[in-house]
């Protein structure tokens, strides 16, 4: 009798752990998209040195980001935090874009990242340009 009594208590106790789950993770929660379930946008971005000048530039193309702002953001050393550096518009018909970048003060390495923000179909997206070292 009093197995009884603690199968059918642990099974009460299972069902509603269960029934409990089932309601949590209905189809609302479902259709909510992840944000890594979003692709990257297409495109690309790089950066150089305009011949032996000491000018460099960022350059690339996003041909999911056409006519709008990206911006390109630097770091000033390996352990700082990424910070916003400058703006710049990709071309409307073709997605490119064209910017400069400066080489910073002698002694030092500053690192450059292009950011193209989220859309609806496109997470967003973070592309290392490069580093300058200066000596």
């Amino acid at each position: 009798m009093r197995t009884t009594r603690i199968i059918s208590a642990f099974m009460a106790f299972a069902l509603t752990a269960l029934l409990s789950l089932a309601i949590t993770s209905g189809p609302s929660a479902a259709a909510e998209p992840d944000a890594r379930a979003k692709p990257r946008h297409i495109g690309f971005a790089s950066g150089k040195e305009i011949g032996d000048t000491n000018k460099f530039v960022t350059y690339g193309k996003w041909e999911t980001y056409k006519g709008r702002y990206i911006k390109v953001q630097r770091k000033n050393c390996g352990t700082c935090a990424w910070k916003f550096y400058k703006k710049t518009r990709t071309d409307a018909d073709t997605g490119k874009f064209r910017t400069g970048i400066a080489p910073g003060k002698r002694g030092t390495r500053i690192c450059y990242r292009v950011v193209v923000p989220s859309t609806k179909k496109y997470r967003t997206t973070r592309v290392k340009v490069g580093c300058i070292v200066t000596s």
